[in-house]
């Protein structure tokens, strides 16, 4: 029988990975703004969205990264979607989604597949290259997005920083006239990065004000939660402080099957 020593510094790596993902998995709803993350860092990330594995190595999105503070809270006001109980009786409120308030902000576009033509390097059995509409080319744009933004997330977090992702990017014609992004690209998601405030919880928050209806406008009337009661239907409710969920705190029902 063969017997395999492990170095103690093998168990411990493993041990920090494992901490690597429950960073990352856990969303940060503060930040210490105080702070600034060095360019360096930046210039790192930059080089993995860049540098990430796709599909025949082709470059399916484009990526805008946001450090100007003002910028950063310009479009935090536009990232209305996180749905929460604001009081008994199913009454449904929603809020900004703070991840995005972060000290760095990596968004990434998708590129309209129709216009990537002199990029597509995807062969059919025939040695034609793919069409445009075929169904399998948005699923590698999904995929390589996916690699990309989670690496970038894991270098974060080796770095000592905090992540969260987002997806709730409303009203996408400011996004795209605030970041110089073209008309036929897609939004799709983003990733903060940077410090938390010490001495709170991670799914504390700054935030104070939320609307209260089941589509998202600019006529939308905001509420504060300083302000104990809201009228809601013609009545008077109590409402709660602004709260976000802590799903990361328990196992995900995944199967896992293993062939050795």
């Amino acid at each position: 029988m063969l017997l395999f020593i492990i170095d103690i510094n093998t168990y411990m790596s493993l041990d920090n990975e494992k901490k690597v993902i429950d960073t990352i998995r856990q969303c940060q709803r503060n930040w210490d703004l105080t702070k600034k993350i060095p360019q360096e860092h930046i210039d790192h990330w930059i080089y993995i969205a860049t540098h990430s594995s796709s599909k025949q190595d082709e470059a399916y999105y484009n990526l805008y990264v946001i450090t100007n503070p003002e910028k950063i809270k310009l479009l935090l006001d536009h990232t209305w979607g996180h749905t929460f109980e604001i009081a008994p009786g199913n009454y449904k409120a929603f809020t900004r989604n703070t991840q995005m308030g972060a000290n760095a902000y990596f968004l990434f576009g998708l590129k309209n597949l129709k216009q990537m033509t002199r990029e597509t390097k995807e062969q059919y059995p025939d040695g034609k290259l793919f069409k445009p509409e075929d169904p399998r080319r948005m699923k590698n744009q999904y995929v390589s997005l996916g690699i990309a933004v989670g690496l970038i997330a894991q270098s974060a977090a080796r770095l000592g920083y905090k992540t969260g992702f987002n997806t709730n990017h409303c009203d996408q014609n400011i996004w795209k006239k605030e970041l110089d992004i073209p008309e036929n690209e897609q939004i799709y998601t983003g990733l903060g990065i940077g410090f938390p405030q010490e001495g709170r919880a991670r799914n504390e928050t700054d935030e104070t004000e939320y609307m209260i209806s089941e589509v998202i406008t600019a006529k939308n009337k905001r509420y504060n939660h300083n302000d104990p009661y809201v009228t809601i239907d013609g009545k008077q409710v109590k409402v709660s402080k602004i709260w976000y969920r802590l799903h990361s705190n328990k196992e995900k029902n995944i199967k896992v099957k293993t062939f050795y």
